[in-house]
């Protein structure tokens, strides 16, 4: 027999994969039962497990999502290969050459190419930091001390196989989808056609404040239920609310309308059209629904929607740069936290250092800050360089470095 039998009943050969019999279930299921370390750890601990941590420290990188995906997937060939110990597989010239191409067609299949050297080597760096973590709370000895330069809160518990598989097949289909599209251009729908002047600002907070009222809120939000009950019957979608925690797919209309009317009392609502790559997310008590990354077919059909209820449609001109300075910085910080640089390395710091400091000190970054501190940005827009302390803190720690 040249072909295993998987837990979704496929006939998959590991050594001829057929692109039409990967499912992310069947990997799912395999890795969140398969121990890491062969087994010699201090108890349980899936290969899923280990590679979600992945993903989570990709994501608090801020990775693109080829590489988040990449790092959820890196040991995907393992839930039809098995997995074989370090020191075993480097004598073993067939088992990695089966690996690298079974690999490899996972990677083209979930991501749509084959990863890049470059994708790779950060890939590589993230398992290897994450096995020193889990040596460091795993195993009875230290391998290094290379889990420090983690910028993620690995903790390495015992949880539930199914639960770990639940959650390896969610952040496959919907999470790191959700990650890239936050990466995005985004348009607001709003009760105001634009962005309000900074000089203007007062004169708007108590059409905000009649807003705010439970009745008021409730209409609005109203709309906003019914913009995304129209998008959920025109396109396939996923639905996210925070008092849950959890996704579901095709929801029904009364579902979407509760979803948001708990808005009005705490958490937040995202609406996924996976297809179509876009997300709509609500906030506790927000005035305005968010729509990332809308293509020009989707667009149309949100104008339509939104001159309906007599709301307006209309993209947020700050994203690009927060989100451009939010990545440096990130960067800045894991090159800083790094032991020792290459020649490479250290230009590359050197160049995040010099534009967050020319950033920092000018009017941008001013304007950025005082939008920010007057709740006008989308709460879940990263926003770390915004904080007051944040680069000024990362440029004493460069200069202390020097």
């Amino acid at each position: 027999m040249s072909y295993i039998t998987t837990v979704t009943g496929k006939h998959f050969d590991p050594m001829d994969p057929a692109e039409q019999e990967m499912d992310i279930y069947d990997i799912a299921h395999a890795l969140s039962l398969i121990c890491r370390g062969n087994g010699h750890i201090k108890f349980f601990y899936s290969v899923a497990q280990h590679s979600i941590a992945c993903a989570e420290e990709a994501i608090a990188r801020g990775c693109t999502w080829e590489v988040i995906l990449g790092c959820l997937l890196h040991d995907a060939s393992e839930a039809y290969l098995s997995d074989v110990t370090r020191p075993v597989k480097k004598e073993l010239p067939q088992y990695l050459k089966a690996e690298e191409k079974l690999q490899n067609e996972i990677y083209k299949h979930f991501i749509g190419r084959e990863l890049t050297e470059d994708e790779r080597r950060i890939i590589i760096e993230i398992d290897d930091l994450m096995l020193s973590m889990e040596f460091h709370q795993l195993m009875p000895e230290e391998l290094n001390g290379d889990y420090k330069n983690l910028l993620s809160d690995v903790k390495c518990e015992y949880q539930n196989p199914q639960e770990v598989r639940e959650r390896f097949i969610q952040m496959a289909e919907l999470d790191i989808m959700v990650e890239q599209t936050l990466e995005d251009e985004y348009w607001l729908i709003d009760i105001f056609p634009s962005q309000i002047p900074e000089n203007e600002a007062e004169s708007y907070f108590s059409v905000e404040r009649e807003y705010l009222s439970d009745k008021k809120l409730r209409e609005l939000y109203q709309k906003y239920a019914d913009i995304m009950k129209l998008l959920n019957d025109r396109y396939d979608s996923a639905l996210y609310c925070s008092s849950e925690d959890k996704w579901t797919y095709s929801p029904d209309a009364e579902k979407i309308e509760s979803a948001v009317f708990d808005c009005t009392r705490g958490g937040c609502v995202d609406l996924l059209l996976p297809k179509e790559r876009t997300l709509l997310t609500l906030n506790a008590r927000d005035l305005y629904l968010t729509v990332y990354d809308p293509d020009e077919e989707l667009l149309s059909v949100l104008q339509n929607a939104v001159e309906e209820k007599g709301l307006y449609l209309w993209q947020h001109p700050q994203i690009s740069r927060i989100k451009k300075y939010e990545s440096y910085m990130c960067e800045a910080k894991r090159l800083l936290k790094a032991e020792k640089l290459t020649g490479e390395e250290n230009k590359k710091l050197r160049f995040l250092i010099g534009e967050l400091e020319k950033y920092y000190t000018g009017a941008e970054w001013r304007k950025d800050f005082e939008r920010d501190d007057a709740g006008l940005l989308p709460k879940n827009l990263k926003r770390g360089v915004l904080s007051e302390d944040g680069i000024y803190d990362l440029l004493e720690e460069y200069k202390g470095n020097l």
